[in-house]
């Protein structure tokens, strides 16, 4: 193994320690990296060289651990948290339930990046540094992701630019949490990316520009106003869309994208090329070293010059993670090659991977690095062991011979396309699977299309901006119609998911388990198949060649196998067949209902999709809900009920109408021209599910479950807005059990359902309307007479939910009281008999 790869792996196991073990753990690493550095120098002193370097790796794991665990802490406890914490309340991220602070803080510090306008006003990240809690300011530096809302923020989001300091009151609150099983952290996430809180200031008038950023910002900031102002002026007059994908890949600026081009592009698995990452950064160095061989400056003068344009780049596109993990491998590359270090791209890549750990240890837990550092080892370890051996990628095999010089110079770019995109699918599948909870076969082929089109647009959209800062408009002219072009070829590819939808789609996360048998046979494989291009001469070498051959062979089937097993998710087959119970499972959605039904038989119903989030790009559908089911290996709904349209019961349907795909879906009362009803409608009509209008009275039997409607009556007019008071009232019948589901009805309608209620000896309560006091009366309470109630409400919520004298009456009438604010997701499992309980927070009960 070399003493890079060694590096690389030292640096990774510790980083990974650090930051995902117990910090309380920490103290035996302490005496681990102690004992490591005594026995490397004892060793060293002896001249016991291997000795020495595995005691020096064990040392440098040890350290890298202490680093992530300190950067972890860092990271989740900022002094901006600890302040308002102690001052104020509900900011410690160990929290579930945090109050509502509706005070503005002032707030003063540096613009962390270029604001962005989104369809709810102008996105800035800020640096805070210090804070405002009485008539001085008190430092307390720290993260914030903050939206400024109002009319003007569409002409002030210019003066806004990275480097810059401002002063503004600010409504601060932790960022929204989801505590359902199977759905990640937002908030511990953002806290890794330096967010430690969220919020909004009302105006932009309230924002003041205190102070301009160095000479550096500026400059950069100057040249991304630029880029942007070229491509508005050369490209969005074609479209707006080639306009937002252009600056995408030029400066890395997604904030212009449209959601639906985002999508298509990820199901597609062509989303990677938007984002500035090593594909951009390599065609920027070719370009840059062609230049300067062109002008004479070659070998180290000519990478150092490299280097310096290379860094210089990543300022300006705003150095975000993935553009300085590709610039500072290109950098390692080319200043060993300023010293005559011919090193091997692998080698780099190791050292790329080490020094950004060491550096940032809480990269370890991002996504990205996963991704950048898998496709890119992936690329160079294929094309090279499995790549030039067996395709005849080699100027010089046979294969390209055969077919004639030119012929062989045309093959041989699309067939090395084409190998290194399967490496990293093979690579990156069980990734994606993890994570992403996808799996896109569409890729393979598509990136055929979509790297060379993104390579003309990087490159045809740095033709416009340059034309255009200097005068020449005529020559931007024609480079922005091939940007145009460029985009559209780019982003229409992906309709090849509309012709094969099979090639993309959802599945649950593999168990960790499964996906390291995965890489493990991987990388045997991989290893083996190298070591069979060795040198094995006389008996001793056909041996080991044959073994060697065997090895990797079996290696890959299990390869395959787990492939395979990954793709299938096999254990959603087995879920369907059910347990012969029926569970209610009460998600955590913040402010709004989704609940998810069970069948004694595996079949599935899902009681509202809702839930608000101040994001208006956040999908709860996408971003909560789908993830939430298929932890529980669901990848296909049985019947999708709506209570009613209000956005806290609706707002993720569509999205799991178009992933889970629904054989019904059920609604109450028709309201004209309601948008998201449509949407919901229009997805419906797309994936052929049938669509039914329930109405008091009606009954069905699902599978030894009856579900009787007890509200809405047929409407006497036609409804031209959402009401509570016409929600769909469900109940679930099954042995002595009875679950009533009643959406957000008020007083009036629960004294209207009492004569007509036959509720079964157990009866489990969906709190009307979050636990309201327009809801859940004393005589609807009496009558009812609930065993176990819950309530689905978000954390601090502006409304008060659940009040307190609704509480108070749950608690007089004996039942046991589960909320989603406290308790996160709530599932409720029954024979028939008796009910047990189990919530994300570990409270567990058992009724009667």
């Amino acid at each position: 193994m070399s003493l890079s790869l060694a590096l690389a792996i030292a640096a990774a196991a510790g980083t990974a320690a650090g930051v995902f073990a117990d910090p309380a753990s920490m103290s035996l690493v302490r005496w681990l990296l102690a004992m490591a550095a005594v026995a490397a120098f004892l060793f060293a002193s002896r001249h016991d060289w291997t000795r020495a370097r595995r005691s020096g790796l064990a040392g440098l794991a040890a350290a890298c651990a202490l680093l992530a665990s300190a950067a972890e802490q860092a990271a989740l406890h900022p002094p901006l948290r600890t302040v308002l914490e102690q001052r104020l309340g509900g900011f410690a991220i160990e929290g579930v339930a945090a109050p509502r602070h509706d005070t503005p803080i002032v707030i003063e510090g540096r613009l962390a990046a270029d604001a962005a306008l989104t369809e709810s006003g102008a996105l800035v990240r800020l640096q805070i540094e210090r804070v405002w809690l009485g008539p001085c300011p008190e430092p307390a530096p720290g993260g914030a992701s903050l939206t400024v809302t109002g009319v003007m923020a569409a002409e002030a989001v210019g003066e806004w630019r990275a480097g810059r300091r401002i002063k503004a009151p600010a409504l601060l609150r932790r960022p929204a949490r989801y505590l359902n099983a199977g759905v990640p952290d937002q908030e511990q996430m953002l806290a890794r990316r330096g967010l430690s809180l969220v919020g909004s200031i009302k105006s932009a008038a309230l924002v003041e520009v205190v102070g301009r950023g160095n000479w550096f910002d500026e400059s950069a900031a100057a040249v991304r106003a630029r880029v942007r102002r070229a491509m508005a002026r050369h490209v969005a007059v074609r479209d707006r869309q080639s306009a937002a994908v252009a600056t995408a890949i030029l400066i890395g600026d997604r904030g212009s994208l449209d959601p639906v081009v985002e999508r298509r592009l990820q199901e597609a698995g062509t989303y990677h090329v938007i984002a500035i990452s090593g594909g951009n950064i390599a065609i920027l160095a070719g370009l840059v070293l062609a230049l300067l061989w062109w002008l004479g400056i070659r070998g180290g003068w000519g990478a150092g010059a490299a280097v310096v344009v290379l860094a210089w780049y990543a300022f300006v596109a705003g150095g975000g993670p993935s553009v300085t993990r590709a610039t500072v491998m290109a950098a390692i590359y080319l200043s060993l090659r300023t010293i005559d270090q011919r090193t091997a791209p692998s080698h780099a890549l190791a050292l790329t991977v080490a020094a950004i750990l060491i550096v940032s240890p809480l990269a370890v837990a991002d996504v990205g690095f996963w991704l950048t550092v898998g496709a890119t080892a992936a690329i160079v370890v294929g094309t090279t062991r499995i790549g030039v051996g067996n395709f005849g990628l080699s100027a010089g095999t046979r294969s390209a011979k055969a077919v004639g010089p030119g012929a062989g110079n045309w093959l041989r770019g699309p067939m090395v396309l084409v190998l290194a995109s399967a490496c990293a699918e093979a690579v990156l599948m069980p990734i994606g699977a993890l994570v992403f909870q996808r799996v896109t076969l569409a890729g393979l082929g598509l990136n055929l299309v979509a790297v060379p089109c993104m390579a003309i647009v990087q490159v045809a959209a740095m033709v416009v901006a340059a034309m255009d800062a200097v005068g020449l408009d005529r020559a931007a002219w024609p480079a922005g119609w091939i940007t145009h072009l460029a985009v559209r070829a780019l982003v229409d590819s992906a309709a090849l998911v509309d012709f094969a939808p099979w090639l993309t789609w959802r599945v649950p996360s593999p168990s960790m388990g499964v996906t390291a048998a995965y890489y493990a046979c991987l990388i045997v494989a991989v290893c083996c198949h190298g070591g069979c291009g060795g040198n094995h001469e006389g008996p001793q070498g056909n041996r080991s060649l044959r073994v060697l051959r065997v090895l990797s062979s079996r290696a890959s089937w299990l390869a395959l196998g787990f492939f395979l097993w990954i793709a299938a998710a096999p254990a959603t087959q087995a879920r369907a067949l059910g347990d012969g119970r029926l569970h209610l499972t009460v998600m955590d959605v913040g402010q709004g209902d989704a609940m998810l039904v069970t069948l004694p038989n595996g079949r599935t119903l899902m009681v509202d999709a809702g839930g608000v989030s101040l994001r208006g790009d956040f999908d709860i559908g996408d971003r909560v809900l789908g993830p939430a089911l298929r932890a529980r290996n669901i990848v296909r709904l049985d019947y999708l009920a709506i209570t009613h349209s209000d956005p806290d019961h609706i707002g993720g349907a569509a999205s799991l109408a178009n992933d889970f795909r629904p054989g019904e879906i059920w609604a109450g009362t028709f309201v004209a021209n309601h948008e998201p009803t449509r949407q919901l409608q229009a997805a419906s009509d797309r994936h052929r599910a049938t669509w039914r209008w329930l109405q008091k009275g009606d009954r069905l039997d699902l599978g030894g479950v009856e579900l009787r409607v007890h509200h809405p009556p047929l409407p006497d007019w036609e409804r031209q807005r959402v009401r509570n008071d016409d929600s769909l009232v469900i109940e679930l019948r099954y042995g002595q059990v009875s679950m009533l589901l009643t959406g957000d009805i008020g007083r009036e309608v629960e004294q209207a359902l009492i004569p007509t209620l036959d509720l079964l000896p157990i009866v489990v309560l969906k709190s009307p309307h979050h636990g309201s006091g327009t809801s859940s009366s004393q005589p609807f309470i009496d009558a009812v007479k609930p065993s176990v109630v819950v309530i689905s409400d978000g954390r601090g919520n502006p409304y008060g939910h659940p009040v307190p004298q609704v509480l108070e009456r749950y608690r007089r009438a004996g039942a046991t009281v589960f909320r989603t604010d406290q308790d996160g997701q709530i599932e409720l499992t029954t024979d028939g008999r008796t009910i047990r309980s189990r919530t994300f927070t570990g409270r567990a009960t058992r009724v009667p």
